[in-house]
C-alpha cells in the first residue's frame, strides 16, 4: 500500500468546451432584461409618486380659496410649479374642481369640501418591454390619475 492511498487522482480534461461562453451570454441577456425592467418600474413608481404629490398639494392649496375661481387659481399655481422630466409629462388638472360649500350652510354631519383630480403621463422608454403594446400601454404611455378631497379651510 502506497502513501497515496487516500488521494484520488483525477486525470483528464473537462470535455465541455464552450460552456462558460454559453453561461456568460445567457447571464448577460438576463441582466439586460432585468435592468430594462427595473428602469420601467422606476419610471412607474416615480410617476405615481409625483402625481400623488401634485394632486395632494393642489387640493390642499385649493381648499384655502374663498370661491371656486380662487380655488382654481390656487390649484393651477401649484400644478404649474411641477415641470416635466425626460419620461414624465407635466402634471395637469384633469377635470374641473369640485367646490362644494353648500352656500354657507352645510347639512349636519357634513363639511364643505373641494376635490381636485390630476393626471400625469409616463412614456416607457423601450417599446418591446411595454408588454407587447397591449392593454393600458398600447401607445407606450401610462397615465396616472389621482383625486383628492379636502375640507374647505377659509383663512381670514
Amino acid at each position: 500500500m502506497s502513501s497515496q492511498a487516500g488521494l484520488i487522482v483525477v486525470s483528464g480534461r473537462r470535455s465541455c468546451r464552450g460552456s462558460l461562453s454559453v453561461e456568460l451570454a445567457s447571464g448577460s441577456f438576463l441582466m439586460v432584461v432585468f435592468v430594462l425592467l427595473s428602469l420601467h418600474l422606476g419610471i412607474i413608481i416615480f410617476g405615481a409618486y409625483l402625481n400623488d404629490r401634485v394632486c395632494r398639494d393642489a387640493c390642499r392649496n385649493a381648499a384655502q380659496g374663498k370661491d371656486i375661481g380662487e380655488s382654481t387659481r390656487l390649484a393651477n399655481a401649484v400644478v404649474k410649479g411641477y415641470s416635466s422630466s425626460s419620461f414624465l409629462d407635466a402634471p395637469q388638472i384633469a377635470a374641473p374642481l369640485v367646490y362644494q360649500d353648500f352656500a354657507g350652510s352645510p347639512p349636519s354631519q357634513t363639511s364643505p369640501y373641494v376635490s381636485v383630480t390630476t393626471t400625469t403621463k409616463a412614456t416607457m422608454p423601450f417599446g418591446v418591454l411595454a408588454f407587447f403594446d397591449a392593454g393600458i400601454l398600447q401607445d407606450g404611455k401610462l397615465t396616472f390619475r389621482k383625486t383628492y378631497t379636502f375640507p374647505i379651510v377659509r383663512i381670514k
